[in-house]
């Protein structure tokens, strides 16, 4: 990767701040001072700089820029962090965003477990600033992606350690590194359980939830919403039916909410690591944020 270049946004924390959300840093890239933003969010171990952002800030409509946002859960801070942090930390850039620098559009775009987080800011109680779009790029349920990794048995005795740490008021301790051991950052029980569990908080894209719950997350989604599932997904077991897992998704959000240029990104992995599934996806990307 060639060197490039950014604007840093400091966001302060306000002394009036309910949440007591830390002072944060925004990076803008070029072209710089567009009326419209991209926030791209980033998946579990990354943050800025990190991702697959070169073409597509080559194809975007010239009217936009990419925004990253060192959030809590950014790098090796997801362990400690929760998707509530994230919605917080989101909150404060889409206000900056829409009040500060008055950009007319803003969508926020996530990657693998970054796809929780757009969903959550629109789903969350606080009712977050509005946003004019979602793009979901590699979602999948982390809960699968450990149980393909890890045997059941083994995830069910890891769960049962978190859930004992909660129930005794410690769901912010450190789960023993013996119990979630293909990580290799601290995680606490309260994260864990949000991440692994059934029905937890990130509990979003599992093939095995229920219509009805579907509907409730996806249900009320009411501004544009590009789906974008990695064709060759290694984080999704080979027993799932990636199509029809797509379908349900995007039947359980209001008609006409999802758009039609939703699909599978060809021969693409987790990280959309190849040039190619990199060029699509800009190329598709591009061709959602003109149709809003």
């Amino acid at each position: 990767m060639a060197p490039f270049k950014v604007v840093v946004h400091p966001l302060t924390s306000e002394p009036t701040d309910s949440s007591h959300s830390p002072s944060l840093t925004a990076y803008e890239s070029e072209p710089f001072s567009s009326p419209n933003a991209l926030v791209f969010i980033h998946g579990l171990t990354a943050g800025p700089h990190t991702t697959y952002l070169t073409h597509l800030q080559a194809a975007l409509p010239s009217e936009y820029s990419i925004w990253e946002l060192r959030m809590r859960s950014s790098y090796s801070g997801w362990g400690y962090s929760s998707l509530d942090n994230d919605v917080q930390d989101l909150t404060r850039l889409v206000r900056y965003l829409r009040e500060d620098l008055k950009n007319k559009r803003i969508v926020l775009m996530g990657a693998s477990t970054g796809c929780q987080g757009a969903l959550e800011y629109h789903n969350h109680s606080s009712q977050p600033p509005r946003v004019d779009g979602y793009i979901l790029t590699s979602p999948v349920s982390d809960r699968e992606a450990a149980n393909a990794l890890w045997s059941s048995e083994a995830l069910a005795e890891s769960l049962a350690v978190a859930k004992e740490l909660i129930d005794q008021g410690k769901e912010c301790a450190t789960m023993p590194k013996e119990h979630v051991p293909f990580f290799a950052t601290p995680v606490t029980a309260a994260r864990w359980w949000s991440f692994a569990a059934t029905g937890g908080a990130e509990d979003y894209f599992a093939s095995d939830i229920s219509d009805e719950v579907l509907a409730d997350k996806f249900g009320r989604v009411d501004k544009p919403l590009l789906i974008l599932p990695a064709e060759k997904d290694e984080m999704v077991p080979g027993s799932v039916d990636k199509q029809l897992l797509l379908e349900r998704w995007s039947t359980a959000a209001p008609k006409g909410v999802v758009s039609e240029l939703s699909g599978f990104i060809p021969d693409a992995d987790h990280v959309v690591s190849s040039s190619e599934a990199q060029k699509w996806l800009a190329e598709r990307v591009a061709k959602f944020l003109s149709s809003i």
